[in-house]
């Protein structure tokens, strides 16, 4: 995107663009402010500044460890598979006081945790990706459940509001706001409701933060369709019409839908809660994605000096050798590993196992055969895997998937987990991402291993 950019690919068909986002998930990062000393919070032990509002997992151990960091709740995310150094993490999760997990399966990152809160699945409620990131028509679909919630298993919205109850943090009852949500549907009822949400958040400003479970509990609880959890999309609509009108009434005119300054965004709520295949949100011209910029100079900064810093003092391209002669790809994407739902390998109708590719010449010198077991090992851990012979791999360099070696009804880990193999310290210096395609390894022959782990 640097070579877009720096080439004037920007704004144009078939180039590089920026997007609209109903529900923001990444913030733009200043690089001046930061240089500035006005950085977001920095973490304890690494001193990481957020980038894009979000801190890298891969410094999590060492916060733990050194951090003070001593309670962490992990939502839908199997992180004890999926995150670097896996034994680094294993260790410094045991040092918690507490972790909870909230999530669909019973993962291995559940069966660490002190406490487990099942979700429902994404077929037994209201959900909706936050990844739509279209230019010039962008689009939003809200997916609506197709099957009853199974056992004790809840929403996410259920889950968090419950704790946030429990814990003092919100009253039990808003008697006006659920007087109000009771209106009958329209630009009216939304709109004072709002105006009286606002007004308690003013009065009580510790509120706020909790806005999104206040306004599942009054508002959610008079939406058809039982559609609680879609509730703080009504904010975002208003707030996401108020930034972009025209570029909403455009996709408006497809939908049948718009309004004046004030009705515009209850109208799209009520549009996207309509649409049962989704709809086109904003529709921008070329012209106007300049306009998407955050900075306030209305510039991209290309010259990050920190990063040219770091790009000057790299002397080679190369790692030497020594013990470890072959360059792993850990986290190949392969058929069936696009995420850790297929728990039952059964579901996998090809490479179950999850199978090593190396070059065929490199499998001769080394002795091994199409379907051998073999161990892959570095200073961090080591693996098991069968070996795929693989002509379309350089010599000297082989390749893992990544999303295997997950357990499923008590068996043994089926299929390498790469992440023994990727050590915490070996990452980008300003983004702590791990060299995920560059791993040192040696490789040799298992003998009477069944390669399950």
């Amino acid at each position: 995107k640097l070579l877009y950019l720096a080439t004037g690919h920007f704004g144009r068909e078939g180039t590089n663009n920026l997007h609209t986002s109903l529900i923001p998930i990444i913030g733009n990062t200043d690089e001046r402010r930061v240089i500035k000393g006005k950085s977001l919070r920095r973490t304890t032990h690494h001193q990481m500044m957020p980038i894009a509002g979000m801190y890298p997992p891969n410094i999590l151990p060492d916060e733990i460890e050194h951090g003070g960091l001593r309670a962490i709740v992990v939502d839908s995310c199997n992180a004890l598979v999926s995150w670097p150094d896996t034994l680094a993490l294993s260790r410094a999760f045991g040092k918690l006081d507490l972790l909870v997990v909230i999530d669909v399966a019973m993962t291995e990152t559940a069966r660490a945790a002190d406490y487990i809160l099942p979700a429902a699945s994404q077929f037994e409620k209201w959900e909706a990706t936050g990844f739509n990131l279209e230019f010039p028509d962008n689009y939003f679909h809200l997916r609506h459940p197709i099957v009853p919630a199974t056992g004790e298993t809840l929403p996410e919205a259920e889950i968090y509001t419950r704790l946030l109850e429990r814990m003092g943090k919100i009253p039990d009852r808003f008697p006006l706001l659920e007087k109000l949500a009771q209106f009958e549907p329209g630009f009216s009822r939304h709109t004072i409701f709002l105006a009286a949400l606002m007004a308690t958040f003013k009065r009580q400003k510790n509120l706020r933060r909790f806005g999104a479970s206040i306004l599942y509990r009054t508002l959610g609880r008079h939406l058809s369709e039982k559609a609680a959890s879609t509730a703080p999309l009504l904010p975002l609509a208003m707030q996401f019409a108020k930034s972009y009108p025209e570029q909403v009434r455009r996709a408006g005119k497809l939908a049948n839908f718009g309004g004046n300054k004030l009705k515009l965004g209850v109208n799209l709520f009520r549009a996207i809660l309509k649409e049962r295949s989704g709809l086109i949100i904003s529709r921008h011209t070329y012209e106007e994605g300049w306009s998407l910029i955050k900075n306030t100079d209305g510039r991209i900064h290309l010259e990050i000096k920190a990063m040219l810093q770091q790009q000057a003092a790299l002397e080679s391209d190369q790692l030497p050798p020594g013990d470890y002669p072959f360059i792993l790809m850990p986290g190949e994407r392969r058929s069936y590993n696009a995420n850790q739902i297929y728990r039952d390998p059964q579901w996998r109708k090809i490479d179950q196992q999850g199978a090593l590719r190396m070059h065929p010449e490199d499998a001769a010198e080394l002795g091994l055969a199409n379907g051998d077991p073999v161990i892959c090992r570095n200073a961090t851990g080591s693996v098991e895997s069968i070996v795929e012979l693989d002509d379309g791999l350089l010599r000297g360099v082989t390749s893992l998937p990544h999303g295997y070696g997950m357990s499923y009804r008590g068996s043994k880990p089926i299929g390498p987990r790469i992440n023994h193999l990727t050590a915490a310290a070996n990452c980008d210096p300003l983004s702590k991402t791990p060299f995920h395609k560059y791993v040192q390894v040696q490789i040799e022959k298992a003998v009477g291993i069944n390669p399950e782990g």
